[in-house]
């Protein structure tokens, strides 16, 4: 089966983001090849893979910090070269992975500052507060802010220019739970006005439902992408039922249902579990035949695959194309 890897946009729209067998080389090492991926407005792709495999180096491709050897990078279909113009760079808001900012400066000082050198209108700097959720902070120095506050400003930097691209270096690394979801609000907020957003992150379990599509880089090479859910499908991950043995359990019943819908067992002796194992197709009618036999099972819970499952799976050989 094959995915492309392309995110799907409405029909005729022009990506905002488009890259065409994209290839960089470093002194005795080949960082990315031939990487084809397209971003569309309104979109978030999540950018995962292991730490060395090229997410960075992605990111400063795209923004026009590193020139590709090969390949084609277009911005709002037009080709981007090496020096990108003033629109394309406007094109752009980049959140790295780690900021620092003037700790005496209050929150408007550094927008005013970091507008200048970006040379963006500073007319929106009251608006992009509002929009990060800091306009009560706009006069607090930099030096008083949390770690979430600090987050905030540095995405409150990527939005001076009103572009139509972020990339997100790990933007919710140190946030705390409530953190993470106020940062997700906004970028929710952003991308229903049409905002496309590519965010590296190693936080599987967050970017799942958060994310219209996945692109795994391993060894240089996106080896899969698409929605998490097509993805999971396609590599054909199990869903889990564990449970223990019912007041009436009786073991050739249970091998007599397994057989029938093509699911395999484990027993655990320790904790006297049984783990089976089915394709989510199926899961309802393996678990329609449990419940059915009279108090054959109990203790009865049923884990689907999710992101987490699919990224071991492909990082431990399995490539979808």
């Amino acid at each position: 089966m094959s995915l492309s890897h392309t995110v799907p946009e409405a029909e005729g729209a022009t990506p905002i983001l488009s890259l065409s067998k994209v290839h960089k080389n470093f002194p005795g090492k080949t960082v990315l090849k031939s990487i084809d991926l397209s971003i569309a407005a309104g979109q978030l792709v999540a950018l995962v893979g292991n730490n060395g495999q090229g997410k960075t180096t992605l990111m400063k491709l795209i923004l026009g910090l590193l020139v590709p050897d090969t390949g084609e990078i277009r911005i709002n279909g037009e080709i981007a070269t090496s020096s990108r113009t003033t629109d394309q760079k406007a094109t752009f808001g980049y959140l790295p992975e780690t900021t620092a900012f003037y700790p005496n400066l209050t929150g408007q000082e550094t927008l005013h500052y970091l507008s200048s050198l970006k040379q963006a209108a500073p007319s929106r700097i009251n608006e992009i507060f509002a929009i990060v959720g800091l306009e009560h902070a706009v006069k607090y120095r930099v030096k008083t802010y949390s770690k979430g506050m600090k987050q905030r400003l540095g995405l409150a930097q990527a939005l001076l220019g009103n572009p139509k691209l972020l990339l997100l270096d790990e933007p919710t690394n140190g946030l705390d739970p409530s953190g993470i979801h106020e940062f997700y609000q906004i970028l929710g907020r952003l991308k229903s006005e049409g905002v496309a957003i590519l965010m590296s992150s190693h936080l599987l379990a967050e970017i799942e439902s958060r994310s219209d599509a996945l692109a795994l880089l391993k060894d240089g090479v996106i080896s899969a992408h698409g929605s998490v859910d097509k993805l999971i499908g396609t590599a054909q991950l199990p869903s889990t039922i564990k449970f223990q043995k019912g007041p009436h359990f009786n073991a050739q019943t249970l091998d007599q249902i397994l057989h029938q819908h093509t699911a395999e067992k484990t027993y655990i002796e320790h904790t006297q579990t049984f783990v089976l194992r089915c394709q989510p197709a199926h899961k309802q009618a393996l678990l329609l035949a449990l419940l059915s036999a009279n108090n054959l099972i109990t203790k009865l819970t049923v884990n689907d695959p999710g992101l987490e499952q699919l990224f071991l799976q492909l990082n431990s050989g399995l490539k979808i194309t």
